[in-house]
């Protein structure tokens, strides 16, 4: 996969919150990226966080929570990962993960404590030797607790190698071609 280097000049911000927020503009492109499809920028730091975290254990699924901020830009929805934690005491086997009212109440307070400013803009799972998808359950998931048009999914299967981002396009959950990488230093 050919990775490209591109730089954003910001010419306005849409973004409607009292803090302003800015796209980072050190990034590099990482697959394809569609003209009507949700922008996913992560931080280079967390995503290699994330993909420690899933080649941690490969006998089970594994996830987290996706922390960020969201805005409009030039009539498009950019999302911006900063931060994300791990969904500790979730109930898991080879092929499920659930998250359990433990596993809730630990990332809530975890994201007071840490990243009181930053909000939920999606969830991440693995899928180890089984593919990049989304189930039957996962859509579940992301129709009824993540279904704000800036929450993605993203799902990683650390024996394959392979990982991919979910957006809602079309008021139906799509697979994103590519995504961003951004230094976050």
């Amino acid at each position: 996969m050919k990775e490209v280097s591109v730089e954003i000049e910001l010419l306005e911000n849409t973004n409607t919150q009292d803090c302003p927020l800015q796209l980072p503009k050190n990034i590099t492109k990482k697959g394809s990226i569609e003209e009507g499809d949700v922008k996913v920028l992560i931080a280079e730091g967390v995503y290699t966080q994330i993909e420690e975290l899933a080649c941690s254990d490969t006998k089970k699924e594994l996830g987290s929570i996706l922390l960020g901020s969201s805005l409009l830009f030039n009539g498009k929805t950019h999302v911006i990962i900063s931060a994300f934690i791990e969904a500790k005491y979730a109930d898991a086997t080879a092929s499920t993960l659930t998250f359990t009212h433990e596993t809730w109440n630990y990332i809530h307070a975890e994201q007071s404590r840490l990243y009181p400013g930053l909000k939920i803009v999606g969830w991440q799972h693995t899928h180890p030797g089984y593919g990049v998808f989304l189930s039957g359950f996962d859509l579940f998931i992301q129709e009824n607790f993540f279904n704000l048009p800036f929450q993605v999914a993203y799902v990683i299967d650390p024996i394959r190698k392979k990982a991919g981002f979910f957006q809602w396009k079309d008021n139906k959950v799509q697979k994103l071609g590519g995504f961003f990488l951004y230094h976050d230093a």
